[in-house]
C-alpha cells in the first residue's frame, strides 16, 4: 500500500507532467494531515521522490525539476 505521500505527489504528477521540489513542497503543505517540521517535510519529500525513481514512476530531469515517466 502506497503512502498518502506518495499518493499526493503522484496525483499532482497527474495534472502536471513535470514538477519541481519548490511545487512539491507547497502542494504538500496544502494537506493538513501533514504537519511536519520544514526540514522532515523536506526531507520526506526527496525520499518518496528517490523511492519513485527506484520504481520508474518519475525521473529527475534538471536541478530540483523532476518528471513522469
Amino acid at each position: 500500500m502506497a503512502s498518502k505521500l506518495n499518493i499526493v505527489i503522484l496525483d499532482a504528477f497527474e495534472e502536471k507532467n513535470e514538477l519541481s521540489l519548490k511545487e512539491l513542497y507547497e502542494i504538500i503543505t496544502e494537506y493538513p494531515e501533514f504537519t511536519w517540521e520544514l526540514s522532515v517535510m523536506k526531507h520526506r519529500v526527496r525520499s518518496a521522490l528517490y523511492n519513485m525513481q527506484q520504481f520508474n514512476k518519475i525521473v529527475r530531469s534538471g536541478n530540483s525539476i523532476y518528471k513522469k515517466l
